[in-house]
């Protein structure tokens, strides 16, 4: 990829958690692709918590549409509205 200023990019209307994004490490040494989904879990750090579950999914939803999901995904906060 040529070098291009973050204000000319297109837009990723529906990013996935296995897509990458560029990270420079602390020293700012090295420019390394990191994983959505690796960086959402950066946020969620449920260690040292025995049963705690990371979270690395937020959704908004009705109570209804809460209702009808079979099965809730533990790692997802839902927030019911």
């Amino acid at each position: 990829m040529a070098d291009v200023k973050i204000s000319e990019l297109t837009a990723n209307a529906s990013p996935a958690a296995a897509d990458v994004a560029a990270v420079s490490n602390a020293a700012a040494t090295a420019t390394n692709k990191v994983t959505l989904q690796a960086i959402a879990r950066l946020f969620s750090d449920p260690s040292g918590v025995t049963g705690a579950d990371a979270i690395t999914n937020i959704m908004s939803l009705t109570q209804a549409e809460y209702d009808a999901i079979a099965t809730p995904d533990a790692s997802t906060l839902y927030v019911i509205t």
